[in-house]
């Protein structure tokens, strides 16, 4: 299974979306290097899962092979919601071919900025057993009870996530005076993934945790991500081990400190 989170950061005057989940894939093992956020053609969004494997993979593949064929949407033409319900009739479709009948287990977070309204939209697409079909919902509150919190997750283990996420906020003055969320969703998974009773306790995900971003320049930037793997300090994209950054291309996230090196090479 897994854990994902995407929130609009504050930065400065601007605003940013980040997308952040771990890299575990599970069945009758745990298996720690796979991806689970995916990008098209078109630069201005991203798509991310969590859910049984047999299900999301292939309608996660099937998804970006379906809209990378058709030229007018890499272009950007159509609005960010036409091609939000694009998305959702393309899985609606592929669930067609299916012979026998089971619930789809497995959700999606889906997001980006809107050129059309100026300003980031996420949605979470889910399957309704009722109607037998995906739909999609805007997410437009977040876990902050006390008002608007542009945080949202998917996934395994959630109200952990959410209690620890919360108790970071109140100790940051950023959140406490500003109502500012900055990394704290990043920093939350990651202490989730640190932590030594994960195998007893939340063995469902794992991995080194894995980001993207996505910019109101209608572009989006993966990062490596600074990680323990089986000892060593590694860098990581994807949750996949990068055995040389000679020419690596994106930036580098340390998930303890924050700090961002190899920030001026990507292009």
């Amino acid at each position: 299974m897994t854990i994902c989170a995407a929130w609009i950061r504050r930065v400065g005057k601007t605003e940013e979306l980040v997308f952040c989940t771990d890299s575990r894939l599970r069945k009758y093992g745990s298996w720690d290097a796979n991806p689970k956020i995916f990008t098209f053609e078109r630069s201005d969004c991203a798509i991310c899962f969590s859910g049984d494997t047999l299900f999301s993979y292939p309608l996660m593949i099937q998804l970006k092979n379906s809209i990378d064929a058709n030229p007018k949407m890499e272009t950007r033409f159509q609005r960010l919601e036409v091609f939000k319900e694009i998305l959702v009739k393309t899985l609606n479709r592929l669930m067609a071919y299916k012979s026998d009948y089971e619930i789809p287990d497995v959700n999606f977070l889906f997001g980006g900025f809107c050129w059309f309204r100026q300003h980031f939209k996420i949605w979470q697409i889910e399957y309704s057993d009722s109607d037998k079909k995906f739909f999609a919902r805007q997410l437009t509150n977040g876990i902050w009870k006390k008002g608007d919190l542009p945080v949202f997750l998917i996934g395994d283990y959630l109200d952990s996530a959410k209690h620890q996420l919360i108790s970071l906020l109140k100790t940051r003055t950023s959140f406490t005076e500003r109502n500012y969320i900055d990394m704290e969703p990043l920093e939350v998974i990651s202490a989730m993934l640190r932590s030594p009773h994960l195998e007893r306790d939340t063995n469902c995900i794992g991995g080194p945790p894995q980001m993207l971003k996505v910019y109101k320049s209608l572009n989006r930037v993966p990062f490596g991500v600074t990680w323990s793997v089986k000892g060593a300090q590694q860098t990581t994209l994807f949750g996949m081990p990068v055995h040389s950054l000679s020419g690596f291309p994106y930036p580098i996230i340390d998930p303890l400190t924050l700090v961002i090196t190899n920030s001026n090479s990507y292009r």
